[in-house]
């Protein structure tokens, strides 16, 4: 699900590199660190299935995951 932003890419938390979970495929539920460069100094926390327009996709996964599920089925 790519929505403009800022950087012209959006995601949820669970799928981006800068989710500081140590799980390779972390949960929804998760808590964990953001690590974004310019976001870092806020010390945030966030949830697996919240996002911003600073994602960048994990290593691994196919950008499928950022796909609508009716997209998916198709």
């Amino acid at each position: 699900m790519a929505i403009k932003g800022q950087n012209g890419k959006w995601g949820h938390c669970r799928h981006c590199k800068h989710f500081g979970s140590p799980a390779l495929a972390p949960l929804d539920g998760e808590q964990a660190s953001c690590k974004e460069p310019t976001l870092v100094k806020f010390a945030l926390r966030v949830v697996g299935t919240c996002g911003c327009n600073h994602f960048s996709l994990r290593r691994g996964l196919s950008r499928a995951v950022e796909e609508p599920m009716q997209a998916r089925a198709r």
